[in-house]
């Protein structure tokens, strides 16, 4: 598990996502509602993820992800957004951010992100990953239909070499889902065994 330092300037917003994480036994060392005191407790309590609105004020996130990447901050950054994901993941993705979740989805969205950044993933909407020209001529080292999240964190972990009850365990999803999940993989690869899906995705550069 690992330890978070939230901010966004709603308090409703911190008090949900404080909620999710600690119930899936994160440390919330503590949390921020503007850019200028997110820098300073950053600096101080040094956590492992740091979750992000981009429209808070004294200092917006794109602007405190910037000065996070110019010194080098060691924590991973979760963008928690009410921006269109189309309009601001990929910037974020450029300005140095590990993952991207839109408020506009399910909030327990974050607790996935923040999994996969702790096992040194990236969480993006396939619509950042992929751009319209990568999937306009479609191949078989590309997916025939975009991924979802989950789908990109888990195809990341088995190109690891993790095992479908390991994944499970990780994500604290059922080894069923897993399995459902990599089925929808191996058909959007057009692989037929996880090998096939490996090779295809790996070479691909999918991810």
């Amino acid at each position: 598990m690992g330890t978070v330092v939230i901010v966004d300037d709603h308090p409703l917003i911190r008090v949900a996502v404080r909620s999710l994480l600690e119930n899936k036994g994160h440390t919330i060392m503590a949390e921020a509602g503007n850019g200028v005191d997110a820098i300073q407790l950053v600096r101080t309590h040094k956590p492992d993820v740091v979750i992000l609105d981009l429209d808070i004020p004294k200092l917006d996130g794109l602007s405190v992800l910037t000065h996070f990447k110019s010194n080098q901050l060691t924590a991973k950054i979760l963008v928690l957004t009410a921006g269109d994901p189309a309009d601001f993941a990929a910037r974020c993705l450029k300005a140095g951010a590990s993952g991207f979740v839109s408020k506009s989805g399910e909030l327990s969205e974050v607790t996935d992100a923040v999994t996969a950044l702790l096992l040194g993933l990236r969480y993006f909407p396939s619509c950042t990953i992929h751009s319209p020209q990568e999937n306009s001529g479609h191949t078989k080292n590309t997916p025939s239909s975009p991924l979802t999240n989950r789908e990109i964190t888990i195809l990341r972990l088995l190109l690891k070499g993790r095992k479908n009850r390991d994944i499970a365990t990780t994500l604290f999803i059922s080894h069923k889902t897993v399995s459902t999940h990599k089925s929808r993989l191996l058909r959007k690869f057009n692989a037929t065994n996880l090998l096939e899906l490996v090779e295809v995705a790996g070479r691909g550069n999918a991810l």
